[in-house]
């Protein structure tokens, strides 16, 4: 059985802590004895140094300093004991010490391979502390390099209540860590099972779900992001069932009257005649396009596109334009204009491909103008060496709700007026999926509806 995420939260913890207690334990019972008994030579070292101070300014010398000592030792024994008990003189009473010279290096006290009264040599003086008295040097304290001896009982017990201390230190802390993995594995998984469940959601079908953003650490990003998801997805849903329904009326309408005239011409109801093949032909043309168009926009979507990029002058594109459509612009009663305001630049872009993109503009642009209008063909020349290809009316504009949505498939914002153009609001997607695959971007700008309507290109300047 797998462990939940929260017991992996836990143990983990968990592992950390007792690692670490674990670690300090080994750290403290290697050092706590050696440290615990260099506290006790400390203590003995300055103990000598000052009854040796003493004993020297009163009688001026350390002759019979070592029986002096021995002797301050006996009745410390004495005052310490609690009943009668043997006082003895023991080696132990110079705990820590290797020996004591006096400034001529004559054994003070008795050393290994040297008794009271002989001469050290000088290589065992040179780690040896000194002890002065009114800024003179009287005698030099050897201190054991490697301290034995016994602890006495009450060091004892201080060693074992810091153990003990110690011990209760480590279960607090390891309880500690289990309190705090508990309440940061709750706190934790608590936004992670609303996001699992609401992803559970999401893969039944569930479009849209969005989960309360409650922080603004990576689960608050990781929810933001859940949330956008789902709502691209509800939206993408939507235009899918939306793109669907539009197909299929595209696609029934003029099957249905191309059906009706067969039926009608195998029943003999009707004569065939010029006119009636002519609206045959016009429903299977408008068929043809509508399949053409499908395909070529799941082509440039896909990147499957034929691309032939070239340096041209995007004063010479609006040209070709102008010089196509000035004459049915004429002829709706509508004016064009042609505003070039970018001199010595080029653009790298198929040329016919975005020949297409503005002829599909300006369709758009000559559809929603009424008569009396005006269109502006435009060239202008942006930050950062960018160029920017306008096709601007004083149309019927746009809706803001509308906007974001114009240059999506089968999107329409007048169906009724759409429809009987016969456009299958695929042009303005075409041109999006034309420009992406250039490199290029497209926008469209309206101030609202009757506000007129600016669809503009903008792309790099060519610098090879």
């Amino acid at each position: 059985m797998k462990s939940s995420l929260a017991t992996k939260l836990i143990l983990t913890y968990l592992a950390v802590a007792l690692v670490t207690v674990s670690v300090v334990l080994a750290v403290i019972s290697f050092t706590s004895d050696e440290s615990l008994r260099n506290m006790v030579v400390d203590q003995q070292i300055a103990q000598v140094s000052q009854e040796a101070q003493r004993y020297y300014a009163s009688i001026g010398s350390l002759d019979g300093f070592f029986f002096y000592y021995m002797n301050y030792s006996l009745l410390n024994q004495w005052a310490a004991s609690e009943g009668p008990a043997p006082l003895t003189l023991r080696r132990d009473d110079l705990r820590g010490l290797a020996g004591l010279i006096d400034a001529n290096y004559i054994a003070v006290f008795p050393m290994k391979d040297y008794q009271i009264g002989e001469k050290v040599p000088t290589e065992l003086v040179q780690n040896a502390e000194p002890i002065n008295l009114d800024g003179v040097t009287i005698a030099y304290v050897i201190r054991d390099a490697q301290p034995e001896f016994e602890l006495s009982p009450e060091e004892q017990r201080y060693v074992q209540r810091t153990n003990l201390a110690i011990g209760a230190a480590a279960g607090a802390g390891v309880l500690t860590a289990v309190i705090l993995g508990v309440m940061l594995a709750g706190s934790l998984l608590k936004p992670i099972r609303t996001l699992t469940s609401a992803s559970q959601e999401l893969a039944q079908g569930g479009f849209g779900k969005q989960v309360p953003v409650k922080s603004k650490d990576e689960l608050g990003l990781l929810t933001r992001t859940f949330n956008q998801m789902s709502a691209d997805l509800d939206h993408a849903d939507q235009e899918r069932r939306r793109l669907t329904a539009d197909i299929t009326h595209d696609l029934s309408t003029p099957l249905q009257i191309i059906s009706g005239y067969l039926e009608m011409f195998e029943e003999g109801d009707v004569a065939i005649s010029p006119e009636r093949l002519e609206i045959i032909k016009g429903e299977v043309e408008h068929l043809r396009h509508l399949v053409g168009d499908l395909t070529t926009l799941s082509q440039a979507e896909a990147g499957g596109l034929e691309m032939n990029f070239l340096p041209v002058d995007p004063n010479e594109l609006l040209r070709q334009v102008y010089q196509t459509y000035e004459p049915i612009a004429h002829r709706q009663g509508i004016r064009l204009q042609l505003d070039q305001n970018v001199l010595d630049r080029k653009v790298l872009v198929d040329e016919w491909r975005m020949l297409q993109v503005l002829k599909n503009l300006l369709d758009n642009a000559l559809r929603y103008t009424p008569e009396g209008g005006t269109i502006w063909l435009e060239s202008r020349l942006e930050a950062e060496g960018k160029v920017s290809l306008i096709v601007r009316d004083s149309g019927q504009g746009i809706a803001q709700e509308d906007l974001p949505y114009v240059f999506d498939r089968f999107y329409q914002t007048d169906k009724a007026r759409t429809g009987s153009k016969g456009k299958m609001g695929l042009g303005l997607a075409i041109c999006k999926a034309f420009t992406q695959a250039m490199n290029c971007s497209i926008r469209a700008e309206s101030a609202g509806s009757g506000q007129g309507t600016s669809m503009i290109i903008t792309m790099d300047a060519f610098t090879g």
